[in-house]
């Protein structure tokens, strides 16, 4: 029996949102099966008239809680590693993300910033925004900065904030390329831009993530069920807790 490729695609979206990380294996979902809600998305299809007249009392609805465990989030920056060129998982053996008190750890990473190679430990604020909005703000940082040999002058200081946003253009791109290499197979027309937006404040030293429900209806049958938003976060010792719910 098929997953429910959306909530999925929901636990992506929170995986990215915490730290860039994310989310790009195969999602293992594997106890939510669907012989409740459709036989599979090739063969249920309602007409686009009668999905346009249907509204959220003709729909099933969704109400869900779903974790997303470190061991998960770990493979799946693996994936994201193996995508984008620039970052390199030091030791594969050890995890990059990891709880500590209330806030999320990234270390064993090493990040090609345009030629100054950054060896960084992240302390990272998760917190929800608003419906379908995660933010992670860089709590502190620590670095430790070479520069290739190809790089023929440093210069005079290392900006933090300047090293930061490069260090997030390069896990941003890394997420992006990692979940539109998975969607080629299946959905070769959808592209991770569609449903979900990442935007990191380098003022605010915040990444931001936003998921589109309209986006999502790629990966659900039309008519069937209502837009699934986000509705909840919070960590856990174990991993990510989430909220999923379609509009009552």
């Amino acid at each position: 029996m098929k997953k429910i490729s959306a909530l999925k695609i929901m636990t992506l979206a929170a995986i990215l949102s915490c730290g860039g990380k994310a989310l790009a294996s195969d999602f293992d979902l594997s106890s939510l099966n669907v012989s409740d809600i459709r036989a599979s998305q090739a063969d249920i299809k309602a007409p686009a008239a009668q999905a346009q007249q249907l509204d959220g009392d003709d729909l099933i609805g969704i109400d869900l809680s779903i974790r997303v465990p470190f061991k998960m989030i770990n493979r799946d920056v693996a994936q994201v590693a193996a995508s984008e060129k620039r970052l390199t998982i030091n030791d594969k053996s050890a995890p990059v993300v990891f709880k500590s008190g209330e806030f999320l750890k990234v270390s064993n990473i090493t990040v090609d910033a345009n030629g100054i190679i950054v060896v960084p430990t992240l302390t990272l604020k998760p917190y929800f925004e608003g419906r379908d909005k995660l933010a992670i703000r860089v709590q502190k940082i620590q670095l430790h900065a070479s520069m290739e040999p190809s790089v023929k002058s440093a210069p005079a200081a290392i900006d933090q904030e300047e090293i930061m946003e490069q260090v997030m253009d390069v896990m941003i791109k890394g997420v992006y390329s990692a979940i539109n290499a998975k969607l080629h197979a299946e959905h070769p027309m959808v592209k991770a831009e569609d449903f979900i937006v990442l935007k990191y404040d380098k003022a605010a030293w915040t990444l931001h993530a936003a998921i589109s429900p309209k986006g999502l209806h790629n990966f659900i049958p039309a008519g069937i069920i209502g837009d699934l938003h986000l509705t909840g976060f919070t960590l856990t010792d174990s991993g990510l807790a989430l909220k999923i719910q379609t509009a009552e």
